[in-house]
């Protein structure tokens, strides 16, 4: 057996030593805060399909379009599935942004609402997914499990449900990956910003307290 010739996994010709590493750190994670364990094998597995997801998005340099051929129609939606509108206010000049969320029943009456600022913050699409993933904290947390996440960034939406991810937000949006395993729905789509009136009035606010304390 030691004469045999150990090939890469099919498809994968880089290294893997990161994808198994991020592996590792989740598999950990959700042992400690979920008491879950995941079998070697899995944790293998789930390396070499992201590190094919990745290297297929930056070959094909997929645009919106052909993401939205990765986006699938939500399942039936139960009676007791909580809504979370969530959004964000960047500025580019100071790096801050504003990003908040809120969390609707299904008759649309608001539970809970949240802001807060954030600092060193990149781009629109950065602002949008740590907003986006402060949502999903939080709901994990409060032990919501069914919940419909919607946000008005078209673009958000599309690679969380492709599963597609670009380079400046790739750490954020596999948190977010991570955590949609504790809820039995999750589900993310596209709503306009006259539906999100309420989550964009939060996010601006919070930002422009933030800039309004560095003066």
């Amino acid at each position: 057996m030691s004469s045999l010739i150990c090939l890469p996994p099919t498809g994968i010709s880089g290294n893997l030593s990161s994808w198994i590493l991020w592996g590792l750190w989740t598999t950990l994670n959700l042992l400690l805060f979920e008491n879950r364990s995941s079998a070697a094998r899995s944790v293998v597995g789930r390396a070499i399909s992201s590190a094919i997801e990745w290297r297929g998005a930056q070959a094909t340099g997929s645009t919106p379009s052909q993401l939205a051929s990765h986006i699938v129609e939500p399942p039936p939606i139960r009676p007791d599935t909580i809504l979370c509108n969530s959004d964000a206010a960047w500025s580019a000049s100071s790096l801050r942004a504003g990003a908040s969320w809120c969390f609707e029943d299904h008759v649309l009456s608001v539970q809970r609402e949240s802001s807060r600022a954030l600092t060193l913050v990149s781009s629109p699409l950065m602002a949008e997914a740590l907003a986006m993933r402060e949502a999903v904290r939080e709901a994990a947390h409060n032990s919501l499990l069914n919940v419909w996440f919607r946000t008005d960034s078209q673009e958000l939406a599309l690679a969380i449900n492709s599963k597609i991810y670009s380079v400046e937000p790739f750490g954020v949006l596999m948190d977010i990956e991570f955590l949609s395993s504790s809820f039995d729905f999750f589900y993310v789509s596209f709503i306009g910003q006259e539906q999100n009136f309420l989550a964009d009035s939060l996010a601006k606010s919070a930002l422009y307290a933030s800039l309004s304390a560095l003066y």
